[in-house]
């Protein structure tokens, strides 16, 4: 084979982040996307699962999901179907560069692996992750990619454009039921970007027993004059791993005065939601982080617990024996 004979492959992943809704543009007219058409009946209430696949099965267990792949060009569109390994890297849920990865890809089947999708319209399809009885307990990532490959190749017909979108698959395997998810955050930090917009960062920390997905708002109240502002939308795209901790960054309007503000943060993943509250001020240079914001510190279920018992000792120790002592003299003054 000669080397101008070779066909080179130029894979452009513009769905990297695997919305159930994305759409890559294969055309100026349009492009192809796919979604989740069902959720977990346990997660009907939880806004991830409707977008992603996100389960905890039993070793030995199968089940089906339906998706669903758009067209939106003028065209037909030849879509391969597959599943691929993914990672959580550098708080971002991406492609493994192993396809084969992890054994997860190995257990979805596609009822239809390729589909031509007529223009403007939309085709289902179903997934099937069969889980060995073998398999062992864990999270495991992946994605169910739909690919189309152009059509019209470079000037020398020896490229060809790979578009690809993807729907995650979050499935962890075990006894019992669903891990537990949850996270804290830690710190909040107001700075400015190098272009003198004022930024807002917060570390989380995930304390859970699964992976987490951030989304979340901002606002502030009680600043110079009165002023408030919000909800400013936090940072999308950071996904936490198992006991990882991640920053999450907010950017607000550049006319927002330094501050005092009073800031609340509520940031959430699914079901869980996480709100913190605190005090700050921005600096006045561009590209620097000012000092923390003072969070205000709830009182925690324990130290309530161990108010009540420090209250109950109180009474037994200092009121009752009062109290007894003032009854006996009151029955002395009766007899006498």
């Amino acid at each position: 084979m000669t080397r101008r004979s070779r066909l080179f492959t130029a894979i452009s992943v513009l769905a990297l982040v695997l919305h159930g809704t994305g759409a890559a543009p294969l055309y100026a007219d349009g492009g192809i996307g796919i979604r989740l058409r069902e959720a977990t009946l346990g997660r009907k209430n939880d806004p991830r699962a409707h977008i992603y696949i996100i389960d905890h099965v039993n070793p030995g267990t199968r089940f089906s999901r339906r998706l669903e792949i758009r067209n939106t060009s003028s065209e037909p569109q030849h879509v391969k179907i597959y599943a691929a390994a993914a990672e959580i890297h550098d708080d971002k849920f991406m492609p493994a560069a192993d396809p084969n990865a992890n054994e997860l890809s190995s257990w979805i089947s596609l009822d239809r692996p390729e589909i031509v999708v007529p223009p403007n319209s939309r085709t289902p399809v179903k997934a099937t992750i069969s889980v060995p009885e073998s398999a062992t307990r864990g999270e495991r990532y992946g994605a169910i990619w739909a690919e189309v490959g152009s059509t019209r190749p470079g000037p020398r017909k020896n490229v060809q454009i790979v578009n690809r979108v993807g729907v995650r698959v979050y499935l962890d395997i075990g006894p019992g039921g669903d891990p537990p998810s949850d996270f804290s955050i830690d710190h909040l930090i107001p700075g400015r970007t190098e272009d003198g917009l004022p930024v807002i960062k917060a570390t989380v920390r995930n304390t859970g027993e699964r992976a987490l997905d951030l989304s979340g708002k901002l606002w502030l109240s009680d600043g110079p004059g009165g002023l408030n502002a919000g909800p400013f939308a936090a940072q999308t795209g950071t996904t936490l791993a198992l006991n990882d901790t991640a920053p999450v960054m907010v950017v607000l309007d550049a006319r927002l005065p330094n501050g005092p503000w009073k800031v609340t943060l509520t940031l959430q993943s699914g079901l869980i939601k996480r709100t913190v509250t605190g005090t700050l001020t921005f600096p006045e240079q561009n590209a620097f982080w000012g000092l923390p914001a003072l969070l205000d510190s709830p009182v925690s279920p324990i130290v309530i617990a161990t108010l009540i018992v420090i209250a109950a000792c109180c009474v037994y120790l200092f009121v009752l024996p009062i109290l007894r002592m003032r009854r006996r003299r009151r029955l002395r003054a009766a007899r006498a």
